[in-house]
């Protein structure tokens, strides 16, 4: 009788510390979860999820600067571009002076990345922190319409 007794009290206690282990377990695995969601382990999803891969992009950063080309990775910390290109003002517009959309775009000119005089290559890892959107640009755009002639013209 003592014996089942004590097989009984011993079965109990292995349950016990058991069922302990597991709920430890979901508690490390939710504090991990939410960790990683509220403290900067970013969730960024498949590539697909920020960029059509067969078109170019828009890619906005906090500083005012944009650039155009593809998105070619998206992790945690950082947005892949690649076949880079941005735009530079030709004039200086007046503040004030009424403009028409063909005058706005007679004052800029695309710019491919990699002829500047500190010579970067044609690919940009940008910290994923100073993105604020990117954007699929249309195949009829004025940007992608400037990026297939430099191409056709290489």
């Amino acid at each position: 009788m003592l014996n089942n007794q004590m097989d009984s009290t011993s079965q109990t206690n292995k349950t016990k510390i058991i069922v302990s282990v597991l709920i430890l377990a979901v508690i490390i695995l939710l504090f991990w979860s939410m960790n990683s969601l509220f403290f900067g382990g970013k969730s960024l999803g498949r590539l697909s999820n920020w960029a059509d891969v067969t078109k170019y992009q828009a890619v906005f950063l906090t500083n005012g600067q944009v650039y155009f080309g593809k998105v070619a990775d998206v992790n945690g910390q950082t947005l892949v571009l690649e076949n880079i290109y941005y735009l530079r003002s030709n004039s200086a517009l007046q503040n004030g002076e009424a403009t028409t959309t063909s005058q706005l775009a007679d004052n800029f000119a695309l710019i491919k990345l990699g002829n500047e005089i500190h010579g970067p290559q044609d690919k940009m890892s940008i910290n994923i922190n100073q993105v604020l959107f990117v954007e699929d640009l249309k195949d009829n755009s004025k940007v992608v319409e400037a990026i297939k002639g430099y191409e056709s013209r290489k």
